[in-house]
């Protein structure tokens, strides 16, 4: 069986990357860097900052007293250092003892002191002014800090950070679905699982986009070391001179063995993927003899490729996720954003499937292998959701301030897409695939996988988003375009891989047991 990617198919691709695109582009010049509020009375504000840009200071005042005289108030922005009883970002009073240092602590690691200001509000004597000011709703220091909250008065954000973690962000999902289909492959051949060798070419398609994800993540992590981003704050050697906790952890966080590890990483994810589908398509061309020599080949070849992966996915995670938050670890972190990988390469395996029958293709494809699917999808997100748990609670329960701080940060400011992530990803899988009967169900498996795939997005969002962005995340359309680009670029790249080989592996062995799977 043979498949073309239709014109249609190319359009509806190349449509998604060109309106994706061009969102991204005008989200670009929005980014915006903020300065933090603490509201200490109705007339008082004391507002932080801690970037490089100290030569706008000037223009922010000027901005802020524009906005509140508008509102019939005058601005005092008295002394630099005046005392005040508010640590970094204003947290000890409103989040407890520990947490608001802790976070100052994090926020340090990325950034120096820069500007602080402990703003006195006036009523403006101008006539009419009085009168506007006292018909305001709320108090002219929560009217204040509001704007800053908002990025209504900020600074235009010269390092981009906002698009640097959102190229992480795509980069590290969608090369994660690649590794995914890549790993569950191996995993395929190691056991010598006969079911589901008719799908063998669709996770051979989706491992091939596996160079997209790689290319991204090799920019993001040159800009870095660069010091184009400051994604990881341990790559800034002003950071790590300063800070005793990095500074204990340079042994292994330092650029040097950084890149040593990822071109490993790299370099064995390439060579296997490409092994395997070279191997694979030779497969279709051989005698019965020979492609079963090469099947168990293949066997041997997968067990190897889970050798590596066993160590190299969990230690992935942490050069290229958990550094970026360098105070912080988990043990079971690894597990957690392998789990999180296998679904989400579980969840296109099944798309793509349904769309291939959709298209007529696949003829031996039953209902019984999209079962098979559904039945990892609903397996995995368990797997997900109980160690997304284990690590939340475990760590929140001990209540050691360096561990617990990552929680805290992500539930003061991320608190409904931290949550909403949880309940969707568990949930759902939990209400609509529990039934063998809608784990054949194409428009619940569509749908389900559909809302569970951008879910797992936004988890990947809320590992990277707290420890580049702190509060000063936002969503808009740099990350819709973005989310839209690499979506449309990757399923454009797996449909044409698709196209370069029979959609049936012949001469597989266990070609047979496939065709007739019934469970």
């Amino acid at each position: 069986m043979e498949f073309q990617i239709s014109n249609k198919a190319k359009k509806v691709t190349l449509g998604l990357m060109g309106v994706g695109l061009l969102l991204l582009i005008v989200g670009f010049f929005f980014q915006k860097e903020y300065v933090f509020p603490t509201v200490l009375s109705d007339h008082e504000v004391y507002v932080e900052y801690w970037g490089d840009q100290g030569d706008k200071e000037a223009d922010v005042k000027a901005e802020a007293e524009e906005a509140m005289a508008a509102l019939g108030y005058e601005l005092d922005f008295g002394d630099e250092g005046e005392e005040h009883e508010v640590h970094a970002h204003g947290a000890v009073e409103e989040h407890g003892e520990g947490h608001g240092e802790e976070h100052s602590d994090e926020a340090h690691a990325h950034q120096s002191p820069t500007f602080e200001w402990h703003i006195h509000i006036k009523h403006l004597e101008a006539e009419g002014h009085g009168a506007h000011a006292h018909g305001h709703d709320s108090a002219p220091s929560e009217s204040l800090a509001a704007m800053f909250t908002n990025g209504d008065i900020a600074m235009s954000d010269s390092h981009f950070r906002r698009f640097w973690s959102n190229l992480l962000v795509n980069g590290f999902f969608f090369f994660g679905i690649a590794l995914g289909a890549l790993f569950y492959l191996a995993l395929h051949y190691a056991t010598e699982s006969g079911w589901g060798v008719v799908l063998l070419r669709i996770m051979e398609a989706i491992m091939s986009s596996l160079p997209l994800g790689m290319i991204i993540l090799v920019i993001v992590f040159i800009a870095a070391t660069l010091g184009l981003n400051h994604i990881y704050p341990w790559m800034d050697s002003d950071v790590v001179a300063h800070d005793d906790l990095i500074w204990g952890k340079v042994a292994y966080l330092n650029k040097p063995f950084f890149w040593i590890r990822i071109i490993c990483y790299f370099g064995v994810f390439a060579y296997f993927m490409n092994w395997f589908r070279k191997t694979s398509r030779n497969q279709d061309s051989e005698d019965v003899e020979k492609a079963t020599a090469s099947h168990f080949l293949m066997y041997r070849r997968g067990a190897l490729f889970l050798v590596f992966f066993a160590v190299f996915s969990s230690t992935m995670s942490w050069d290229i996720i958990m550094s970026i938050d360098t105070h912080w670890f988990s043990t079971l972190f690894g597990w957690y954003a392998f789990s999180g990988i296998w679904l989400s390469a579980m969840i296109m395996i099944m798309m793509v499937t349904l769309y291939l029958k959709h298209k007529g293709n696949l003829e031996y494809v039953n209902s019984s292998h999209i079962h098979d699917v559904g039945k990892w999808m609903f397996a995995l997100s368990f797997l997900w959701s109980y160690l997304w748990f284990s690590q939340f609670m475990l760590i929140w329960y001990s209540n050691i301030p360096e561990e617990v701080i990552y929680f805290v940060t992500r539930i003061e400011s991320y608190k409904f897409i931290f949550f909403a992530m949880f309940i969707v990803n568990f949930v759902l899988p939990m209400i609509f695939l529990m039934s063998a009967d809608t784990k054949k169900s194409w428009p619940y498996l569509i749908f389900i996988g559909m809302v569970i795939f951008i879910g797992h997005w936004f988890d990947v969002f809320c590992m990277v988003m707290p420890g580049t962005l702190f509060e000063e995340w936002n969503f808009g359309l740099l990350e819709i375009g973005m989310f839209m680009t690499f979506l449309g670029t990757f399923v454009f790249l797996v449909l044409r891989a698709l196209g370069k080989s029979s959609l049936v592996q012949n001469n597989h062995p266990f070609l047979e047991e496939s065709k007739h799977h019934h469970g």
